[in-house]
């Protein structure tokens, strides 16, 4: 018998694994084990054989054992880091890729990686850092590129991010992702060019469900009418892709489609009953519209054809109590397991619209300990405090410079051409579903990130604002949802415009996604009425009849603007006749 040849077998099992065929590679390994015993190359090699074959614990135990023999092998750290991360290990894979970096600090791979979960962890700046330094090792590098592209999109650099998928793009033309993110880019900042980039993607990725809905409403930006037909064929030979028919649902609503926007849905759940995300998008969809009734018997179907499960009644729950059934809604509530995800926070709502303040207090306490910065927690929180006459309320909601109003520097020439610029982004004809609009309509994309001069120089002028603002904020306090954040640097996020007529308002709302918010007016109409059209701040929202007022109200006035925390409930009262036009925008803070 031929003595067994060690390397040659390694060898093989190398070529297996890379070809796919993971048994073969597995007992390759196994009988170079018996012979050559515990090697760092072979249980490295093991390791990713298992991992590959979705064995977790073997593969766990041979990448342990392997450092346990070779604990500074930066490719063996590095693919151990893959694997901590993909389990959900973030911590413990940052640690691994840190060390791979110590033992080779030129090991761009890991760098790479590394970037790439301090991004999913939400630490962008870090991971922008780490993809700058792997950019400067390996200039033109596409894959570097593209991924510093879609972190700046996150950080909402989104000029620059449009640089970074341009030079990937140039240096690979056909790299999906950077054809994606431009094109999504190009969308959100307003270029004419958007739908061609969309149509370049889907080249390279032809039928992506998410390139298309990115088409279909970069020509819905663009005032295409083709739009919704574009979607609606999409939808068409996708019926159960629950994301492109809410979407659609959306986009009919804004072309003034009126009752049938929701035709494709109920078309979709006729041919399959069964599918629980296309329920789920039906009743988003009719609640999202005012039609709380409708969604709660959406809810309740569902139930039926899919199975009971907790998420489904407190859909159904929440519906019914803003439909004012609440009986209906008493019962569903009764029925929720303790611990039911997001249960405290829409309970409250409801015990709030029955009365039940102390009931809603103490869900409100609960749902604070669940997530602590969650905005419209806070919110209802600010309503409850008020209601019981807590000291908290003032601590809160009161204190001095947290709502303040300004002027912006422009003249009535500026006030003008700024006011033509934003009238000329409107083109949907009814106000988006899910917003606070009624009567009106709103832009779509960052507005601040467009290239026009009046936005522009629009930007400056309440970047500016922002700043004195935050400057006179009281100290910071790390308890408090605004103050917390005092000793970090604000930042515009989302930006938009809004354009409401004849007796249009805003229902009393919060802004989830800022820290701060705003309301900034170029246009308003003549009042007939005292405060008609007025901001209220701090009133509760339409359904819950609760016994507080406003806590501000201000005036509306060309080139006036309201700051104020995202977590204090904000409407207007509606106006008779006339046109507002407003800016309005998040702050967050890093």
């Amino acid at each position: 018998m031929q003595p067994l040849d060690v390397n040659a077998l390694f060898s093989r099992a190398e070529q297996a694994f890379l070809a796919g065929r993971i048994e073969e590679a597995r007992a390759d390994l196994v009988r170079v084990q018996r012979v050559s015993g515990p090697h760092p190359a072979i249980l490295h090699l093991l390791a990713m054989v298992e991992a590959k074959s979705g064995a977790a614990a073997a593969a766990r135990a041979a990448f342990e054992g392997a450092l346990r023999l070779a604990p500074r092998d930066p490719q063996l750290l590095n693919n151990f880091a893959n694997f901590l991360a993909a389990a959900g290990e973030a911590e413990a894979a940052l640690a691994h890729y840190q060390r791979a970096l110590a033992a080779a600090p030129s090991f761009e791979d890991a760098r790479y990686n590394c970037a790439l979960l301090l991004q999913k962890l939400g630490r962008l700046d870090e991971a922008l850092a780490e993809l700058d330094r792997v950019a400067g090792a390996r200039p033109g590098d596409a894959r570097t590129l593209s991924a510093r592209g879609s972190v700046l999109v996150a950080l909402g650099r989104l000029a620059e991010a449009a640089e970074a998928y341009d030079a990937a793009l140039a240096a690979d033309p056909d790299r999906a992702t950077a054809a994606a993110g431009r094109a999504r880019v190009a969308m959100e900042r307003g270029e004419e060019e958007a739908p061609a980039l969309y149509r370049r993607a889907l080249t390279l990725r032809p039928g992506d469900p998410e390139l298309l809905l990115g088409l279909a409403e970069a020509m819905e930006a663009e005032g295409d009418p083709r739009a919704v037909t574009t979607l609606a064929a999409a939808v068409g030979a996708r019926p159960s892709w629950a994301g492109g028919q809410k979407a659609l649902a959306r986009m009919r609503w804004e072309a003034g489609e009126g009752r049938a926007f929701t035709r494709d849905l109920e078309a979709a759940l006729a041919a399959a009953p069964g599918d629980r995300a296309l329920w789920l998008a039906f009743a988003s969809a009719l609640a999202e519209a005012d039609l709380s009734a409708e969604a709660a018997d959406a809810a309740a179907r569902a139930r039926l054809a899919v199975g009971d499960d907790p998420s489904l009644v407190l859909l159904e729950a929440i519906r019914a109590s803003e439909a004012g059934q609440i009986e209906r809604a008493d019962r569903l509530f009764a029925t929720l397991p303790d611990g039911t995800s997001g249960r405290s926070n829409l309970e409250a709502r409801h015990r709030l619209r029955t009365g039940d303040y102390p009931r809603a207090a103490s869900l409100l306490d609960h749902a604070r300990e669940e997530q602590p910065w969650d905005v419209g927690t806070w919110a209802l929180t600010g309503l409850v405090w008020r209601l019981a006459g807590d000291p908290r309320g003032d601590w809160l909601l009161g204190q001095s410079g947290l709502v303040e109003a300004c002027s912006l520097p422009f003249d009535a020439d500026a006030l003008a051409a700024t006011a033509a610029r934003l009238r000329s982004l409107h083109r949907t004809r009814a106000h988006p579903i899910g917003q606070s609009l009624r009567g009106g309509t709103q832009t779509r994309g960052r507005l601040f990130e467009r290239g026009e001069p009046e936005i522009g120089a629009l930007e400056q002028a309440i970047e500016r604002a922002i700043g004195d603002y935050w400057d006179l904020l009281p100290p910071v306090d790390a308890a408090h949802p605004l103050l917390r954040h005092r000793d970090r640097r604000p930042f515009l996020k989302g930006s938009w415009s809004v354009r409401l007529t004849d007796g249009g308002f805003h229902t009393s709302h919060f802004h989830p996604e800022g820290v701060l918010s705003s309301a900034c007016y170029f246009v308003v109409p003549e009042p007939r009425a005292p405060m008609e059209g007025w901001l209220e701040l701090g009133g509760p929202p339409g359904g819950l009849d609760v016994p507080v007022e406003p806590l501000h109200r201000i005036e509306p006035a060309p080139g006036r603007m309201a700051l104020f925390p995202s977590y204090l409930f904000h409407g207007t009262r509606p106006f008779a006749s006339g046109e507002r036009l407003t800016v309005a925008f998040d702050v967050a803070a890093r």
